[in-house]
């Protein structure tokens, strides 16, 4: 039966994929762009190898539900690409960051094709590197920005993928069902990061830093290893994002509960000197990224609301109120989570934006028997704390952003922290501190059953 449900569900895909050949062919008869058939050639060829991928992690997949679900996503996700790039360049002409890398990209392809790869240093801006990364897409593909949608689409889906995963290795009491649905058809989720740009590289990486944090505190040795990848790869472009993923993981450890044995006291210690020392490290990047002359939090906090401030353009803006006090953290968590609302839409795509905020609002008043556990399960579960501090931390840095359309894209990297908080147990057992302490080292039981949730 759970074959027969894959297999259905592989079909479904193969259908989809073969509509969107036949509709890219019809296109290419009338065109002598590479763009268009071009794609024709490198589109399906993505398609199958996600497909091949998915078929791989899904076939460990224990819930024949979700395996539809995620093939399902997989289709939606094709389908929010192609809507993407109609909304790129139809509908706003190609005024997009897509279109600046993918003109750099086709300009430099042919040299590096040639053997003259020319490397920025690693201290670029978060513009050159996705420059350097569609030039690198580009000397494999060619210079279609069509195909090069799709491959960076692919990098969203896989991000989504890591989110799941790392939930299903937190929270195997969690209401998977509910995540999975959540995290792989909410529609901004879908569609903002579904284009050559910063968004979708993000996306990825964030996702492999929570991966890595679920790994991290099951004391798998190898949750370092991908805590690290994803620092680095979100630091070349945004490394005051990475600020706030690993901060949060420092925090969530900094809660964690220990035993009285000297070996768990000593792993604590030393997780919370290695990541204060990625976070001095990452600062560090972040403040050359941003300019600043000195390294404070203070000196940080201004430029990013100076920089925040300055894109307030594009007729989506609003009056942000930055974070200031403790006063203020409720506007900031409502504006960054919830807006616009649909009576502040000024276009087609915020209006939906609007709905899907008043959806997750009515979530939150839906899962009130579930956030009430939260203080409970804070320290207990330090997965939960990592989702928690993120998703504040980065209201914080974001408060201060003024247009709708940047903050409906921006939030994409947040909003698969707070989907966690959403799919909460809905009962918590009572369990005594002699309890709290046996949960804070995991047997080697729970380890291996956690690296065979991960692993799949």
């Amino acid at each position: 039966m759970r074959h027969h449900s894959i297999r259905a569900a592989g079909a479904a895909a193969g259908l989809g994929a073969a509509v969107l050949l036949a509709v890219a062919f019809t296109a290419a008869l009338e065109s002598r762009s590479y763009n268009v058939w071009g794609a024709m050639l490198v589109v399906p060829l993505v398609v199958l190898v996600n497909g091949l991928l998915l078929a791989h992690v899904t076939s460990r997949e224990d819930d024949p539900w979700i395996v539809r679900l995620m093939w399902l996503a997989f289709a939606a996700k094709l389908a929010a690409t192609a809507a993407r790039y109609g909304m790129v360049y139809l509908l706003y002409g190609g005024v997009s960051d897509a279109t600046r890398y993918s003109n750099y990209a086709a300009w430099e392809y042919l040299r590096w094709r040639s053997g003259d790869v020319t490397l920025k240093a690693l201290d670029v801006d978060g513009t050159e590197w996705l420059e350097m990364v569609t030039t690198a897409v580009f000397t494999v593909i060619g210079p279609s920005p069509l195909a090069g949608f799709f491959v960076f689409a692919s990098f969203a889906f896989w991000g989504t993928y890591f989110f799941y995963r790392a939930f299903r290795m937190a929270l195997p009491n969690g209401d998977r069902r509910r995540y999975a649905l959540l995290v792989f058809l909410l529609p901004s989720l879908l569609f903002w990061p579904a284009s050559i740009g910063k968004e979708s590289w993000l996306l990825l990486f964030v996702g492999l830093t929570a991966y890595g944090a679920a790994r991290f505190f099951a004391e798998d040795p190898r949750g370092l290893a991908f805590l690290a990848l994803g620092a680095a790869g979100t630091a070349v472009v945004r490394p005051h994002v990475a600020v706030l993923t690993i901060g949060a993981v420092v925090a969530a450890q900094l809660l964690r509960p220990t035993t009285k044995s000297p070996i768990s006291i000593l792993t604590k210690v030393v997780g919370v000197v290695v990541l204060l020392a990625g976070i001095v490290v990452l600062a560090a990047q972040s403040a050359q990224f941003l300019e600043l002359e000195e390294t404070s939090w203070d000196a940080l906090s201004a430029e990013i609301d100076e920089r925040s401030r300055r894109a307030t353009q594009g007729g989506s803006e609003f009056d942000a109120v930055p974070v200031r006090s403790l006063q203020e953290f409720p506007v900031a968590i409502v504006t960054v989570l919830f807006r616009p609302f649909p009576w502040e839409a000024t276009n087609l795509q915020l209006l939906v934006q609007g709905i899907e905020g008043l959806v997750l609002l009515g979530l939150v008043i839906a899962s009130w028997r579930r956030l009430r556990n939260l203080p409970a399960m804070l320290r207990r579960n330090p997965n939960i704390a990592f989702a928690l501090f993120y998703v504040i931390a980065f209201a914080w840095a974001f408060s201060a952003v003024g247009n709708f359309g940047i903050l409906a894209r921006q939030r994409v990297l947040m909003l698969p922290a707070f989907l966690v908080l959403l799919a909460l147990p809905a009962v918590v057992p009572k369990v005594t501190r002699r309890d709290d302490q046996q949960r804070a080292t995991p047997t080697s039981g729970q380890r291996s059953v956690a690296a065979g949730v991960s692993d799949s």
